[in-house]
């Protein structure tokens, strides 16, 4: 195997979903490489702070059902197809989709996803974040309170092409009329994001595209702005990472 293919096997070897041999492969490489052991930091990191930043929920009914109906959807067969080796993915290592546990690893993000947010969401998009969090070459970066928020903490997902995903806790509610805004800093120049406003607990998520400029070397911060958002900064920075 290849750098690449150790490092599809990461986000699985972080939700402790790789088979043994997959295993042991991947600690025989982890050993020799320390760039693939900052990324398997960042995603045991990511994965506890799915599981452990908000208390539990019951998950909605509908989604019980959407993972049951799949499962028995999937037929058995007895068909056995030759094929030739093929590049390994990080499916290769969960298996089919409609395996138990592919679908046990699967359902628990989604209850964590739902847990972090306090709502339900479609289906679809908890999918997409899914994707997201187990694309190759997915990088996180960590957020840290100012003295603004000092206990606010919260990490920015985002693959190759840039499509990130911000989870945020421990913001105090915005006031009427604000919300909270992400940039992209580079060059100690500010390039607007999107807009958010946390629940109650001060829990928030956005989904956002990291500008090209941005995606090899920025700083990501997030102020108060007015509802709607602005071009160019104007409120204290509540959230910041290091370069």
């Amino acid at each position: 195997m290849v750098h690449d293919d150790y490092k599809e096997m990461i986000p699985a070897h972080a939700l402790s979903a790789l088979d043994a041999a997959d295993e042991r492969a991947l600690n025989e490489h982890l050993a020799e490489c320390a760039e693939c052991r900052r990324d398997l930091a960042e995603w045991e990191a990511t994965a506890a702070s799915l599981a452990l930043s908000a208390d539990p929920v019951e998950p909605s009914p509908q989604v019980r059902e959407d993972l049951l109906a799949q499962i028995r959807s999937e037929k058995p067969t007895s068909n056995v197809v030759p094929f030739t080796s093929r590049p390994r993915t990080l499916w290769n290592s969960l298996g089919s989709l409609g395996s138990i546990a592919a679908v046990l690893v699967f359902a628990a993000l989604i209850i964590s996803v739902i847990v972090l947010w306090q709502q339900n969401r479609a289906l679809k998009q908890q999918n997409e974040i899914f994707q997201l969090l187990t694309a190759p070459g997915t990088r996180v970066a960590e957020l840290s309170g100012t003295n603004e928020a000092a206990g606010a903490t919260a990490k920015l997902a985002y693959d190759r092409n840039g499509r990130a995903m911000l989870i945020a806790d421990g913001l105090p509610r915005a006031p009427e009329g604000k919300e909270y805004q992400l940039w992209f800093i580079v060059n100690n120049k500010p390039l607007p994001g999107k807009t958010f406003a946390p629940d109650s607990r001060g829990h928030g998520l956005i989904q956002d595209q990291v500008p090209e400029a941005a995606r090899s070397s920025a700083v990501f911060a997030i102020t108060l702005e007015p509802a709607g958002g602005v071009s160019a900064p104007t409120g204290a920075i509540y959230l910041r990472s290091e370069l």
